[in-house]
C-alpha cells in the first residue's frame, strides 16, 4: 500500500514541486552572493595588475581563475538541476517560452549598448561612460550561464526526445500527421536556439568592439589633457616674464641691459612652445579622425591656448622691435 502511494503521480509531482523548491532556494542564494563574488573578482584583478609580472601575480591568477571556475559551475550546476526538474512539466512549451524571453532580452541590450554611443569628448565624460560599460559587461557575464544552459538543455531535449512525444507537443494545425507535427517542433525550436547563439555571440563582439573604442578613447583624451595641462603651465610661465615687462618709454637707462635681459628670457621661453603647441593641435586633429567630436570645454580650451600662443608671439616682436636698436647700443 505504502509502494502503491510512493510510485503514484499524485506522489511524484508533490516530490517534484519540493525539489525544485529546494532548488530555487539555492539559486536565490547564489544571486544573494553575485555581487560579493563580482567584488571579488573586480578588486583581485586590480591587485594583479599592481603586482605584474612577480610570483605573487601568477598565484594570485591562479586563485582567480579556481574562483571563477567554481563559482561557474555551480551555477550551471544550479540551472542544470532546476532545468532537470522543471523538463518532467510541459517542457517545450517553457523552452520556446524561454528561448522567447532570452530574444527579447538580447535585443533590448543591443538597443541599451547602441545608446552608449556616441563617443564623449572629453576624459570624464569618457570614464564615465567605461564605468557603465563596465556594469553592462557584468550583467553579460551573469546572463551567460543562463543563455548557455537553455541551449544546453535544448539540444539535449531534441536528441532525447522521441518522435512520438514531441507529436502530442505540437497539436496545431491538427491535420498535419504526427511526424510532421514532430518535425515542426523540432525546427522551431532549433530556429530559435539557433537564434539566440548567434544573437548573443554578436551582442558580445558589439561589446568588445565598443570597449576597444572605448580605451583608445581615454587613452588619446588622457594624452590631449597631459599634454594641454603641460602647455598651459608653460604659457603662463612665459606670461609671467612677459607680465614683469615696463613699457620701453619708461624705462630709465639704467635698467635696460635689466629689460634687455628679460626679453631675452622670454625667447628662451617660447621657443619650446611651438612644439608643444603643435603637439596639441595635432592630437585634437587625431581625436576628430577617429570620430570623435571634442567637447565645448576641449574645444574652448584648445582655443584659449592658441591664442595665447599667439599673444605671446606678437608681444614678443613688438617687444623685439622697440628693444632692438638699444640692444645695438649696448652691443657697440
Amino acid at each position: 500500500m505504502q509502494q502503491d502511494q510512493c510510485c503514484s503521480p499524485r506522489f511524484k509531482l508533490k516530490m517534484l514541486h519540493r525539489k525544485t523548491y529546494h532548488v530555487k532556494d539555492l539559486q536565490g542564494e547564489i544571486e544573494a552572493h553575485t555581487d560579493i563574488y563580482h567584488t571579488l573578482d573586480e578588486n583581485g584583478q586590480k591587485i594583479l595588475r599592481s603586482l605584474e609580472g612577480s610570483d605573487d601575480a601568477v598565484l594570485l591568477q591562479r586563485r582567480l581563475d579556481n574562483m571563477n571556475f567554481k563559482w561557474s559551475e555551480l551555477r550551471k550546476k544550479s540551472l542544470n538541476i532546476r532545468s532537470h526538474l522543471e523538463a518532467s512539466s510541459d517542457q517545450w512549451k517553457r523552452l520556446h517560452l524561454s528561448l522567447q524571453e532570452l530574444l527579447v532580452w538580447l535585443q533590448l541590450k543591443d538597443d541599451e549598448l547602441s545608446r552608449q554611443a556616441p563617443i564623449g569628448g572629453d576624459f570624464p565624460t569618457v570614464q564615465k561612460q567605461n564605468d557603465v560599460h563596465r556594469a553592462f559587461k557584468r550583467e553579460l557575464k551573469t546572463k551567460e550561464p543562463v543563455i548557455m544552459s537553455t541551449l544546453e538543455t535544448v539540444r539535449i531535449f531534441l536528441t532525447e526526445q522521441p518522435l512520438e512525444g514531441l507529436e502530442k507537443l505540437y497539436q496545431e494545425p491538427r491535420e498535419l500527421p504526427p511526424e510532421e507535427r514532430a518535425q515542426n517542433v523540432t525546427r522551431l525550436l532549433q530556429k530559435q536556439a539557433e537564434e539566440v547563439d548567434t544573437e548573443w555571440e554578436k551582442l558580445n563582439l558589439h561589446s568588445t568592439d565598443w570597449q576597444r573604442k572605448l580605451d583608445e578613447a581615454l587613452e588619446r583624451l588622457q594624452e590631449l589633457q597631459e599634454a594641454t595641462d603641460e602647455l598651459d603651465l608653460k604659457l603662463r610661465q612665459a606670461e609671467v616674464i612677459k607680465g614683469s615687462w615696463q613699457p620701453v618709454g619708461d624705462l630709465l637707462i639704467d635698467s635696460l641691459q635689466d629689460h634687455l635681459e628679460k626679453v631675452k628670457a622670454l625667447r628662451g621661453e617660447i621657443a619650446p612652445l611651438k612644439e608643444n603647441v603643435s603637439h596639441v593641435n595635432d592630437l585634437a586633429r587625431q581625436l576628430t579622425t577617429l570620430g570623435i567630436q571634442l567637447s565645448p570645454y576641449n574645444l574652448n580650451t584648445q582655443e584659449d591656448l592658441n591664442t595665447r600662443w599667439k599673444l605671446l608671439q606678437i608681444g614678443h616682436i613688438g617687444m623685439d622691435v622697440s628693444i632692438k636698436p638699444l640692444d645695438n647700443v649696448f652691443v657697440a
